[in-house]
């Protein structure tokens, strides 16, 4: 991959990670039961979750990035088998980062012993850990 390709690649995955945390704060804003009043209010609250939960999610596309049939093995050991190779381009690298979170979840809940370590985004302004 080019060094402008890998730059645009890594561009798209947070823009799709930025649009995911974006979601998530909109989420959290309009919920009748939480007193979280503003999007920013959302982000300075979680902050830190929120940057453990990226960092977490970055180490999932590198390995994507970097070794897409470690990946396919990844998930083959928690049970779910896929034949095709992934592929990392503008649109996948997008798309993986808005998706990351949610598989970051998924993965954890395959690995009970990981979730005391990933911070939980409840929305209502009350930490869940």
């Amino acid at each position: 991959m080019h060094q402008h390709t890998t730059a645009a690649v890594w561009t798209l995955y947070l823009l799709g990670q930025f649009v995911h945390i974006l979601k998530r704060a909109g989420m959290a804003v309009r919920s009748k039961s939480n007193c979280i009043h503003s999007r920013r209010a959302f982000i300075a609250f979680y902050w830190d979750a929120l940057l453990v939960r990226v960092a977490l999610c970055t180490g999932l596309f590198w390995v994507l990035l970097t070794n897409p049939r470690g990946v396919a093995r990844i998930l083959s050991l928690l049970g779910v088998n896929i034949a095709a190779d992934i592929s990392v381009d503008f649109g996948t690298a997008l798309i993986f980062g808005y998706f990351a979170d949610s598989v970051l979840d998924w993965l954890v809940s395959k690995i009970p012993f990981l979730q005391k370590e990933l911070p939980a985004l409840n929305g209502s302004g009350n930490p869940v850990n």
